[in-house]
């Protein structure tokens, strides 16, 4: 249990579909998980500019109570409404402090790819 919490989060997932065709839209997320305490801060951020396209990547560090927390899941803070990729996600015990950690990203914008010269 993490000793001081900012927020709740809620924890969203793909369903697994061992018969989903790769090439199929994926479904929409389903809660795995809601109301885990935690707390989410601001680690670092980008920009990337390419041309006439600029995107933002904002990365965060979250710690919460012990929870069923996967990469490629996303967490949305339930008192602000912002929703976070999981790049990342451990378990961590001892000292009577068992809880989750997890890096979170969002990105904004979109940079295009580069173009190919014709020949």
């Amino acid at each position: 249990m993490i000793p001081v919490a900012t927020t709740t989060i809620e924890v969203l997932r793909i369903p697994a579909d061992p018969t989903r065709d790769p090439e199929d839209p994926q479904p929409a997320r389903v809660s795995v998980v809601r109301g885990v305490r935690a707390h989410i801060s601001t680690s670092r951020g980008r920009e990337v500019v390419q041309g006439q396209s600029t995107q933002e990547i904002v990365e965060f560090r979250l710690s919460c109570d012990t929870a069923d927390i996967q990469q490629d899941d996303q967490v949305r803070d339930e008192a602000t409404g912002e929703v976070y990729h999981v790049t990342w996600a451990r378990n961590r015990r001892g000292l009577g402090l068992e809880h989750t950690q997890a890096g979170l990203k969002q990105v904004s914008g979109n940079v295009a790819a580069p173009r190919m010269a014709a020949r």
